[in-house]
């Protein structure tokens, strides 16, 4: 398959999970707002499952734009695993865009290019690792006890994330993606936009880490729950009332 429709084809793919993850997370907001817990932990694990899914699509769709060099593309493909992929993706991308060694990147570039890419990077380094081990787990079956490497042992730490796992958490992870691979898409593609933007998108990632950071699931969860019960009650005055006027 060419490049431009191996482009095309993860276009695809990127879209139908980007789908799937809104399908499954407005489901997963109804199980909250009934609290129905078996519901809420299947399909949280399910919306963790797509949106790790998505983590690597969206690197994949980068890669193959043709605005990402081919020879990077396959460098990046090297790499053993997808962390460490999108780490080579920032290392392409700012040694083509300020003609740098990708050897002496970060060191060789401007001060506040380094920054940039020291900051980008911290963020895939933070959060990236803990979505992807998750979404291994998940996919390799592991929905609610997690092992090792070599399924001998349970792994108590990816089992302590895996019942960890909020929806409010994972639609803030997913928010925090799209403003990634949107400096990504102006480190690559524009002539001055990266820089020109980086402030507003940095700030808007910042902004998602913190308030994933202040864990304000449980508040944001009896926020749905209580909205769900003024809604039933609200109904159950309309029906009463047209009981009463005989319009029932």
């Amino acid at each position: 398959m060419d490049r431009e429709k191996r482009h095309r084809a993860h276009i695809r793919n990127m879209e139908a999970l980007e789908m799937s993850f809104e399908v499954a997370s407005r489901s997963c907001k109804e199980a909250i707002r009934h609290g129905d817990e078996h519901e809420i932990i299947a399909l949280t694990r399910t919306c963790a499952l797509l949106l790790g899914a998505t983590l690597e699509d969206r690197l994949m769709t980068i890669i193959s734009s043709p605005d990402f060099p081919e020879s990077s593309e396959q460098r990046v493909m090297g790499k053993r695993t997808v962390l460490e992929m999108w780490n080579q993706v920032l290392v392409e991308a700012f040694s083509v865009r300020y003609n740098v060694p990708r050897s002496k990147i970060p060191s060789a570039l401007p001060y506040t290019s380094a920054a940039y890419f020291t900051g980008m990077k911290s963020v895939v380094d933070d959060w990236m690792e803990s979505l992807i081990n998750t979404r291994n787990c998940l996919a390799h079956g592991q929905w609610i006890v997690a092992f090792n490497e070599q399924r001998s042992s349970v792994n108590q730490e990816r089992t302590a994330r895996l019942n960890a796992l909020t929806l409010w958490h994972l639609r803030l992870q997913k928010n925090m993606l799209r403003h990634l691979e949107r400096l990504i898409f102006d480190l690559t593609v524009t002539q001055y936009a990266f820089e020109r933007d980086f402030d507003r998108h940095w700030a808007n990632l910042k902004a998602a880490q913190t308030r994933i950071s202040s864990d304000k699931s449980k508040e944001w969860e009896l926020l749905l729950q209580s909205r769900h019960q003024r809604g039933k009650g609200y109904t159950k005055r309309n029906y009463r009332q047209l009981i009463d006027a005989g319009l029932l």
